[in-house]
């Protein structure tokens, strides 16, 4: 699949919250208790926040859009962070992948993915990572060459408790 990627700036947040909450709010509404997706929609596209993410030079939202100009999904790289628990340092963080519904399942995951690692060897950054949900879509990211290196837990009260476990996964560029 090929795709038209183009970063989001500050003049775009209303667009970034749109397609953030369409992009999320599909997927997941299942591992909240009552409010917790609409918290956690404020605390990752409310105004404020995107506001000091556009203000962060380190921080990057790029949108991926196919042939008809329609968005097939949205990145958020922070550049670099180190890995935890490990001695990298410097490696390109995936902190959000989201695609829409109508891309799902269709590999486009995979080429948003590909966009990542991109940005990555563009910025010399020979690692990248990413945190998962254990219930999230692990096979894809494995697929795609990462691997599983530590746990991590979400503690958001009103994330339900089974749904907290994560994974932290790492992918070698070089």
């Amino acid at each position: 699949m090929e795709f038209n990627f183009r970063q989001l700036f500050r003049d775009e947040l209303g667009l970034l919250q749109k397609i953030g909450r369409e992009t999320y709010e599909p997927y997941y509404p299942h591992i909240w208790h009552p409010g917790g997706i609409d918290w956690y929609m404020e605390l990752c596209f409310g105004t404020e926040n995107l506001e000091a993410d556009f203000q962060n030079p380190n921080l990057e939202y790029w949108v991926a859009e196919d042939s008809r100009a329609q968005v097939v999904g949205f990145l958020k790289l922070i550049l670099p962070k180190a890995v935890p628990n490990t001695p990298i340092s410097e490696a390109l963080y995936l902190e959000k992948i989201y695609l829409m519904p109508a891309y799902f399942g269709k590999g486009a995951g995979q080429t948003l993915i590909q966009f990542a690692e991109k940005r990555a060897n563009a910025l010399n950054l020979a690692t990248i990572w990413l945190m998962v949900l254990k219930n999230g879509p692990v096979k894809a990211y494995e697929r795609a060459g990462f691997e599983i290196i530590d746990e991590v837990s979400w503690d958001f009260d009103l994330l339900k408790p089974e749904e907290r476990a994560g994974w932290v996964m790492l992918k070698h560029l070089t």
